[in-house]
């Protein structure tokens, strides 16, 4: 009996040692052993934010450490918000490595490293910031293709069928470019397909043909295609055209002094070189890598003035009247028209009523804003229902390549203003003495308006419905809004 009770006070003895008393006298039990920590890792590259080309590679570095042993890491990718985890590399030892990333583009891309210890305990990191796989030029632009590949509304075949994308076409093989809604049969008299490299324009009023010196085939005259008319006509006929035009029929053109004296394709004849040919999206929007690779739409440009437009819609500068040619107000000078409008002193840009990624020939419904939406049903408006809006005030009084009458021009005019005065079209255009240029005046005349359908007894020119003077035409015209 005295033998077990010194046993139990032995038991009770060990227990106590490491023991602690608290305040009040309790003991304290002594903390537990220690556990095994599971591994960390911190992924320190690529940072994010940058593109990598398709078969290209990409340095991804990291640091990881454990309580024991980290025996090796794991890498793998996300393109798609972490649907998808496709592996990059497994049991790595070091703290780098090389990966070869796919051939493919990919967007939105993170790398995830997961780092193993040798109790088979796991720690992970993700990159914080995306990046790209996709191609791209040295000055950063990515092509149509690429940009359709998450903008498919804004590039695809139907909202792309506008003039913009045809300014210029590639000859490949001596297959002429194709059209969505225009036919250019053949290139000019005394030359094959094999005879031309790129087809200027071809969308909506005309086409005019590089050769393979790079300069546009002048000689003999009839080398500029109408496709109104179907008839060919003099361009220039028997001079040195250098195609000189990128500016406005490019994406990311390039002067000679500008790329240190390049020509496009060895052309001695084009004076710079391009990043894709025709008005593309990167020609508005700028380069594209920077957006594509970090999905902000900070990285882009989006510029919906007029005076964006107006880089290209114009002749001449920013702020001149425009210029006047045998008649008719000249092409491309839409911006320099809206100038002169009412519209462009009530905040009305070219985007409140144009798509720009729509065109709005051949029927492409290009217009997202009718005239009523701001402006109301007039009263006392023209009865015959053929007579809208754009009818009178939008009158074809721009000559592009060739002229329906000696009133009716191929482009729509954006002056808007309608002088209802009993005055022709010599009152419309003026003599500038500073340049000898003539120039427009910041209305259009009514026989610009009215003899599209009217005729005028004059002339017999115009629209073949009834005879009416200008004093006929004044009196029905004045204060026709009630104005």
């Amino acid at each position: 009996m005295k033998q077990l009770k010194t046993i139990l006070l032995g038991i009770a003895l060990v227990g106590l040692i490491g023991c602690s008393s608290d305040d009040d006298g309790g003991v304290i039990p002594p903390p537990p052993p220690p556990t095994d920590q599971a591994p960390t890792i911190s992924l320190t590259a690529p940072s994010g934010g940058a593109a990598v080309m398709p078969g290209g590679t990409v340095t991804i570095t990291w640091t990881a450490s454990d309580d024991n042993q980290v025996v090796g890491v794991d890498l793998s990718y996300t393109h798609d918000d972490g649907a998808t985890d496709t592996p990059i590399a497994s049991d790595l030892t070091g703290t780098s490595f090389d990966w070869m990333v796919p051939s493919e583009a990919l967007y939105g891309v993170v790398i995830k490293g997961v780092a193993t210890d040798d109790a088979g305990q796991t720690g992970e990191d993700t990159t914080e910031d995306i990046f790209a796989v996709v191609a791209f030029s040295e000055r950063g632009y990515v092509m149509t293709e690429t940009c359709a590949d998450c903008h498919p509304n804004a590039a695809d075949d139907e909202r792309l069928r506008d003039g913009h994308q045809y300014k210029l076409n590639k000859v490949v093989d001596g297959t002429p470019p194709t059209y969505p809604n225009s036919v250019v049969p053949n290139p000019p008299a005394g030359s094959t397909w094999d005879d031309v490299t790129y087809v200027i324009g071809g969308y909506g009023w005309k086409a005019r043909f590089i050769g393979t010196d790079g300069y546009i085939i002048t000689a003999g005259g009839n080398n500029q295609w109408n496709l109104a008319t179907e008839e060919w006509v003099d361009y220039h006929k028997d001079e040195l055209k250098p195609y000189d035009c990128g500016p406005c029929h490019m994406t990311g053109w390039q002067t000679l002094a500008e790329n240190g004296g390049v020509n496009q394709d060895g052309l001695v004849g084009i004076e710079g070189t391009w990043e894709e040919p025709g008005v593309r999206c990167e020609e508005c929007h700028g380069p594209g890598v920077d957006h594509v690779s970090t999905q902000s739409a900070t990285e882009i440009t989006l510029d919906l003035t007029s005076e964006a437009c107006g880089t290209c819609h114009q002749r001449g500068g920013l702020t001149v009247q425009p210029e006047a040619s045998g008649g008719f107000i000249r092409h491309h000078e839409q911006y320099n028209e809206w100038l002169m409008s009412a519209h462009a002193d009530n905040d009305v840009d070219c985007g409140s009523c144009h798509d720009a990624h729509i065109g709005v020939s051949y029927g492409n419904p290009g217009i997202i804003a009718e005239c009523e939406d701001c402006h109301g049903t007039p009263s006392n408006a023209h009865l015959v229902p053929i007579a809208d809006c754009e009818t009178c005030h939008l009158a074809q009084a721009t000559k592009s390549a060739t002229k329906e009458n000696e009133f009716v021009g191929d482009v729509k005019t954006h002056i808007f203003t309608i002088n209802p005065g009993a005055v022709g079209k010599d009152a419309m255009f003026f003599t500038d003495a500073g340049t000898g240029k003539t120039r427009t005046n910041a209305f259009v005349t009514l026989d610009f308006v009215c003899y599209q359908c009217h005729t005028d007894p004059l002339t017999g020119e115009g629209g073949g419905s009834s005879e009416q003077t200008l004093a006929e035409l004044s009196a029905r015209a004045t204060g026709i809004h009630g104005g």
